[in-house]
């Protein structure tokens, strides 16, 4: 990871999982004032999509699709899924509002000029948005590297929170990390 965004991504991402256990984010609560099927942080998970993914107010006028933000239970709608997750339009959320420049969320993954996809966990670091092992293919932040494990912050984790876990570095399949200048030097002059 780029060492200009590093801790600043961990900073954002540690606050967005607070309160804990679940973060600004969830449906094991329900939004204050709005009844107990509108989902705690909605709007916050509407801006989410909104930063990350691109989406224009015509995206809330689909049928279902603001629905899928603010009801407890409900995801947005996606052909044959049971609604998309957004575990990496979070964390493509986290790396904007931390500065990594010119990057989006392009589904499956994250997009930008700088942004290099390494198969693996070695060299892994912290800021860095590790994608797990199985058919879910969970994004997630790194926050802490200890050993054989990570510690990172979920979002569209347990009750569609924003959850901390620690985790078994080989489940790692692969990661996204931002270059910084020197990298993307040596790769233009050299090929590497």
């Amino acid at each position: 990871m780029d060492s200009r965004f590093a801790a600043t991504i961990k900073q954002i991402a540690m606050a967005e999982a607070s309160p804990q256990p679940y973060g600004k984010v969830n449906d094991a609560s329900f939004q204050p004032g709005e009844g107990q099927n509108v989902r705690f942080g909605w709007r916050k998970l509407k801006e989410y999509f909104e930063v990350a993914a691109k989406f224009k107010e015509q995206h809330w006028r689909i049928p279902g699709y603001l629905d899928g933000v603010k009801l407890r239970g409900k995801r947005i709608p996606q052909p044959g899924q049971s609604g998309i997750s957004w575990c990496g339009i979070f964390a493509t959320y986290v790396w904007i509002k931390a500065g990594v420049p010119d990057i989006r969320w392009a589904m499956p993954g994250v997009a930008g000029p700088n942004v290099k996809k390494i198969a693996g966990s070695a060299g892994i670091g912290i800021g860095d948005i590790a994608v797990e092992k199985g058919s879910l293919v969970h994004h997630c932040i790194v926050t802490a590297i200890n050993g054989t494990s990570v510690e990172t912050v979920n979002g569209n984790s347990d009750y569609q929170g924003i959850t901390i876990k620690n985790k078994p570095i080989s489940n790692i399949s692969y990661f996204y990390t931002v270059q910084d200048d020197f990298y993307n030097y040596l790769e233009s002059e050299y090929g590497q």
